[in-house]
């Protein structure tokens, strides 16, 4: 039952990677729909299967180090993720 949670819960995580890695920018960014903005994440992720991977990697990775210390590492960590994130965007997607 455990092999199943976590698999479970590694396509969840995988489908929300794939769904917002640039959604968010995006529609921060420009004036674009929601259905625009996924596919277009979905696109990125197409395109760019291994830096995306990493880029997952990197996040899980922030977040489980910055929860140790009582969640207090998320005051670090969470902007330093999101800044890096605008950046990611502005790199896979084209002005």
């Amino acid at each position: 039952m455990i092999v199943v949670g976590v698999g479970v819960g590694f396509l969840f995580a995988l489908l929300v990677l794939v769904i917002s890695v640039v959604s968010f920018p995006l529609l921060l960014d420009r004036d674009v729909s929601i259905g625009a903005a996924v596919s277009t994440s979905v696109r990125a992720v197409i395109v760019n299967p291994i830096p995306i991977a990493v880029w997952g990697l990197i996040v899980a990775g922030g977040l489980v180090v910055g929860s140790i210390p009582l969640l207090l590492g998320l005051i670090i960590v969470m902007p330093v993720l999101g800044h890096a994130t605008w950046h990611l965007y502005r790199k896979v997607v084209p002005s």
